[in-house]
């Protein structure tokens, strides 16, 4: 755990701050791989990247205040400017708000546009854990497995050994984006990696959240996370526009050809 990575003239660098940043670049990075061979305009995604920036910290910000309104009231302007208090559910969706409303301005289709991003989403989320298990937050529930870590006695789980949870994250998001990119190569139709994305990442956090030792129960008699439920609204969300497009593109494909 590693908080603080250094200090220079004053100013505090954060392990989980400088990782996120650098999800950001990997990300962009991979996006332009991925855009050039699609005949897109890397510029387009080179905008749209400052709106996801925003729209994902802010998302990611107020769902933290969602989760947890008492911390929120008790200090709104340090809730505010802290370095934690990020729920990275928020951040997917405040992105994807963004890309919707940045697509339909620059009148560039959508799906096609997400199912670029995707795998890189999928692998930005995969580094940004990393900046968790840094920073201490995001903990595993207590184990006694051999690969079981022990934070700092300040630290939440008083020293006892926990799942390394966001390692766990890591490696998974790691293979969700190999097989977004897999799928990405035979898809049938737009949007075919995006709900798939939806899918796998909630299918992924849903998993996850059975050995996160600081899961937001909102009802003790339905034992399911908060972050659980919003794991299970996204992958049902995917499998309908899963489903959804794959009728359109059948009822396309039984069409009589137009008359010349």
């Amino acid at each position: 755990m590693y908080p603080l990575l250094f200090e220079i003239f004053g100013i505090k660098i954060y392990s989980y701050g400088v990782l996120v940043a650098l999800a950001f670049l990997v990300g962009f990075a991979f996006i332009a791989q991925r855009a050039k061979p699609a005949g897109d305009r890397v510029d387009d995604y080179t905008e749209a990247l400052i709106w996801f920036i925003i729209a994902g910290i802010g998302g990611a910000r107020l769902f933290y205040f969602i989760w947890f309104p008492a911390q929120f009231f008790s200090d709104p302007v340090g809730s505010i400017l802290s370095k934690g208090g990020l729920v990275w559910y928020g951040g997917v969706i405040g992105a994807f708000v963004a890309m919707a409303i940045y697509t339909r301005l620059k009148k560039i289709p959508l799906q096609h546009f997400s199912d670029i991003i995707a795998p890189a989403a999928a692998l930005g989320l995969a580094i940004g854990r990393i900046g968790c298990l840094l920073a201490g937050c995001c903990y595993g529930a207590p184990c006694d497995l051999p690969w079981a870590i022990h934070y700092p006695l300040q630290h939440e789980t008083h020293g006892l050994a926990v799942h390394p949870a966001p390692l766990y994250e890591t490696v998974l998001m790691v293979l969700v984006t190999i097989v977004l990119v897999k799928l990405d190569r035979k898809k049938p139709f737009e949007g075919f990696t995006t709900w798939w994305f939806f899918i796998l990442a909630g299918l992924v956090r849903f998993a996850l959240e059975f050995v996160r030792g600081d899961q937001l129960v909102w009802s003790q008699d339905v034992h399911i996370s908060a972050s659980q439920w919003v794991s299970l609204g996204g992958m049902a969300l995917g499998a309908f526009m899963l489903a959804t497009l794959s009728r359109k593109k059948q009822s396309a494909a039984k069409q009589p050809p137009a008359l010349v």
